[in-house]
């Protein structure tokens, strides 16, 4: 009988090291392709850009929401919705009428998702571990991402510079860093960003 309940001990013993090793397993290279979280690293990714901040690849949220689009009044989210534009007023974009709240998100949104491996361009695979654009293909890629168009490609480009600034902010302050890729203040610091940069704070009103 002990022998019995020794090779049950040393069996779920093996079994639980093997669920210990599948959830510590890394998976940047799926996250990659996904805009994914690595729970082994700690580390996400949106457009292959390396994000160590929790906070901040959430408050990126790269993947689509079904929303009621009634509920959109403005005209500029109506026509963006129309469209498939995005509405700079209220920061959000659609796409297959699904809402995305950022403009790099909406911009990997309109793209096409490519295989690097199945690229003949030596020069779009390269891009496709970061981001560039070729001017032999006409097409911009945005990590494993293929811009349908310059304009596109470069609002994201400028969208991946200012996800960069937050990375770094995020070393000191990750709700700077989640205000950054909002344009909006961040509630520690008091400091109001727009386009990856802190605003000049509001002079005091003057005494009379």
């Amino acid at each position: 009988m002990p022998s019995l309940i020794l090779a049950l001990i040393l069996s779920l013993a093996s079994l639980s090291a093997g669920a210990a090793e599948t959830a510590t397993a890394c998976t940047c290279v799926a996250a990659k392709e996904t805009n994914g979280w690595c729970d082994l690293h700690a580390t996400g990714y949106v457009a292959s850009v390396p994000i160590r901040s929790k906070m901040l690849y959430e408050t990126l949220d790269a993947h689509g929401h079904d929303v009621d689009l009634s509920t959109f009044r403005c005209d500029s989210c109506k026509r963006a919705i129309a469209n498939e534009g995005f509405c700079e007023e209220h920061r959000v974009g659609f796409v297959s009428r699904q809402a995305y709240f950022s403009r790099l998100t909406h911009e990997l949104a309109r793209g096409e998702r490519k295989d690097p491996e199945k690229m003949r361009c030596q020069t779009c695979r390269s891009h496709a571990e970061t981001h560039g654009w070729c001017e032999t293909c006409h097409v911009g890629m945005l990590g494993r991402v293929a811009a349908k168009d310059r304009q596109g490609y470069e609002r994201a480009v400028r969208a991946i510079e200012v996800l960069q600034e937050a990375n770094k902010a995020a070393e000191r302050c990750e709700y700077c860093a989640a205000a950054i890729v909002t344009d909006t203040e961040c509630p520690m610091c008091r400091v109001t960003y727009k386009d990856g940069k802190p605003l000049p704070a509001a002079s005091p009103p003057a005494k009379n």
